[in-house]
């Protein structure tokens, strides 16, 4: 079996599995306020960051009162850098790929590293019931965001080195929604992740995941979760964004979500989505490589 079947094999497996169980994201409503507008709906405060441990962070959102979580999971000191860290959607428990990537008990990792939690991902059940409407899933990740730049903030009040996002699959969306909408860290690392989303839950093998609704109305889909044209008008510079993707994931289209990045260079690996998110080596190289 070549390689690139066995990469876009395996994503077609899981997700066709997953779908099984899953009744259809979006199922419920699809109109939703633009993710900008989300964005300023929210109202958050992330507690001060004073040990390794986890932060419980409750936000005020246009659906209602969400949960997320900060964890502060090593601090070296003000002289390293940060690597702030997303989870991917459905990953829980939320820490799994991250304390593969960065194994703090088996190895050195010489910088400091936070990770967050969006909301509904506490557990399976409260991610299914969340994602019934795509007005959840967007301020969900407007919460994130958030989050993620007040972590920023606290990190610039006493440190003066690197700080580096970073994020695999929904992750590495919300990467690029607060470079897009903030640009407070100092560098960018979009994992197996891109600009197009619509793409994902329309046209990749994820769409077995959603539901037949939405599917019926890409046109609202693709202008809520279609990120290109904030990329492009955004006004920032996007040097400091350094993409890497799987040149065979089936969930991330690589065609599609390399040309989302509007000329940017992308590093690419000959994985697929499930399997690239596998390769923590590879992840870890790739994140500390741009603040070591």
């Amino acid at each position: 079996m070549s390689g690139i079947n066995r990469h876009k094999l395996i994503d077609t497996v899981a997700i066709s599995a997953g779908a099984l169980f899953f009744p259809g994201y979006f199922r419920n409503k699809v109109e939703s306020a633009s993710f900008e507008e989300h964005l300023q709906g929210v109202s958050v405060n992330v507690p001060e960051l004073k040990e390794e441990k986890e932060y419980n962070v409750t936000a005020s959102t246009l659906v209602g009162e969400l949960d997320a979580a900060v964890r502060m999971a090593q601090w070296k000191g003000e002289d390293y850098p940060t690597v702030i860290y997303h989870h991917g959607a459905m990953e829980i428990p939320y820490d799994y790929g991250f304390k593969n990537i960065f194994p703090v008990d088996k190895m050195e990792v010489p910088v400091n590293l936070f990770l967050i939690r969006a909301p509904f991902h506490t557990q399976r059940k409260s991610f299914m019931k969340g994602m019934v409407a795509t007005e959840n899933w967007l301020a969900m990740m407007a919460v994130s965001t958030h989050v993620i730049d007040q972590v920023i903030g606290q990190i610039r009040s006493k440190s003066d080195e690197k700080i580096l996002m970073g994020g695999t699959s929904l992750g590495g969306y919300i990467t690029n929604l607060h470079h897009i909408h903030f640009n407070t860290a100092d560098v960018y690392t979009p994992l197996l992740a891109g600009l197009a989303m619509h793409d994902t839950f329309l046209n990749s093998v994820y769409r077995k995941a959603v539901d037949q609704f939405p599917k019926s109305q890409p046109e609202l889909m693709t202008k809520l979760f279609d990120f290109q044209p904030a990329f492009e008008q955004s006004g920032h510079q996007h040097n400091n964004v350094f993409p890497l993707l799987g040149r065979h994931d089936a969930i991330i289209r690589f065609e599609v979500q390399r040309d989302s990045y509007a000329g940017l260079e992308v590093e690419t690996i000959e994985k697929g989505h499930t399997t690239g998110a596998l390769s923590y080596e590879a992840l870890r190289d790739h994140m500390l490589g741009k603040v070591l």
